[in-house]
Parts: structure tokens; sequence; C-alpha cells
């Protein structure tokens, strides 16, 4: 990784593409679960990489560089939310975190699987901004409640409740909806 960061120091093309391929599907999946919009996604995808390629000179741990592209990324994606004020939730792909099917762990067919995601999608696109904010940040990125209220400016009390006030809510929306059928169990991590 480091002589790979050293050649996209210098401006070797190759090195900055080969760079961006590692990245940027998991930056854009990032992207679209924060923005709600592959347009937005799109736009902030390529801020993101014009940010780490002008800045990657001042990284001084190689072994860092995912969660250094990840944090510019989230980063980049909060600055748009502010700008914009609204956020959509278009895409929740393979994230299992909500889904604690049962307590043996067992296999469910993949029709199942999607229409547990499908609920869980449906659920957060109808949950206030600042909810799906901390949700996202927490349940999906795997963010601290501490990191989350930092980058929000907001004490971190305020961010536990707000996630677990959007967990209740998503619960909540599920159970009194077409969706409830389908799902067993809803849980996430505390």
């Amino acid at each position: 990784m480091k002589n790979l960061i050293e050649k996209v120091i210098k401006a070797d093309r190759k090195a900055c593409s080969e760079l961006y391929n590692l990245f940027n599907k998991a930056m854009y999946n990032t992207c679209l679960r924060l923005l709600g919009k592959e347009e937005d996604a799109l736009d902030a995808l390529q801020e993101t990489f014009v940010l780490v390629f002008r800045n990657i000179h001042s990284l001084e741990q190689p072994e860092l560089l995912p969660a250094w592209i990840k944090k510019i990324c989230v980063n980049t994606c909060l600055k748009q939310i502010e700008k914009k004020k609204k956020l959509q939730w278009s895409n929740f792909d393979d994230h299992t975190v909500l889904i604690n099917l049962n307590d043996e762990d067992e296999i469910v067919d993949e029709y199942e699987y999607a229409q547990k995601l499908d609920a869980i999608q449906w659920a957060l696109e109808r949950l206030p901004e600042k909810y799906k904010i901390v949700f996202s940040l927490f349940a999906i990125e795997n963010y601290s409640h501490e990191n989350i209220a930092d980058k929000l400016s907001i004490p971190s009390a305020t961010c536990r409740s707000q996630y677990m006030r959007a967990k209740q809510k998503i619960i909540e929306l599920i159970k009194n909806s077409h969706y409830a059928g389908s799902i067993q169990k809803i849980s996430a991590k505390a």
C-alpha cells in the first residue's frame, strides 16, 4: 500500500487509477446510502477522490488508508446533506446489522432476505432526517456515538437517543405496515 501511495503522490496515472478502483465501489455505496440519489452520490464520490488525491501526501500511516478515505467520504456526504437539508435512502444493500433472523442463526432463502431488506429500506425512507443520519452512521457505517456526535456537533447522549428513537420507529413502522408478516425479528446493535 505504501508503494501505491508514493506513486499517487507523484501523480502516477496508473497508480491513481488503481487506488480509485480499489475504493470507488465501497465509497459509492456509502455515498448512496447517505445521500439517497445516484446523482448526489456520484458528485460526492468525485469530490471524495479529488480530496483524496489532493491530500494523500498528508497521510502519515499507509495502513490507515481505507479508514482515511472513508472518513473523507462520510465528511463529504455530511457537507452535502447540510447544504441540501434533505436525505432519502434509495439503496440499502447487503448490510445485515438490522436483521437478526432468529436465535439459531437459521439460513433464510434469498427471497425472504430481500423482503426484510425492502421492509427496512421502506422504514428508513420514512424517518426524520436527523434519525436517518445518526442511524446510518452508527448501524451501517460503524461509527461510534462519540464520533457521530463530534461530526454533527451534538452531545453524545443526543446521538444515542436519536439512534434509539430511529430504531424504535423502524420497528414500529414495519409492524404497522404491509411488511409486518414478512419480518420475524428486527434488532440493531445498541
